[in-house]
């Protein structure tokens, strides 16, 4: 039972690093976009908007393939006990 709440606890940190990454590059990147678009008067939106899409992805990318790998490490290792 311990297990099964230790996976949940680590699942729903897992979600939350996640939309945290993604809301956090996305917004970042829209209010400099904005902030240029006032300073200088250019259409800088869209594309910092598109940048921070990206990174946020990226970011999420990152984030699943460090969880997965440090899933299969506690396998490997529980295997080898």
């Amino acid at each position: 039972m311990m297990k099964k709440n230790h996976t949940v606890l680590k699942t729903l940190s897992l979600v939350t690093q996640l939309g945290i990454t993604m809301l956090t590059s996305i917004f970042m990147c829209m209010f400099v976009g904005l902030w240029l678009d006032e300073k200088f008067s250019t259409h800088f939106f869209i594309p910092f908007l598109l940048l921070g899409i990206g990174g946020g992805v990226r970011g999420s990318y990152t984030l699943i393939k460090n969880a997965s790998d440090e899933e299969k490490e506690s396998d490997n290792d529980e295997k080898k006990a």
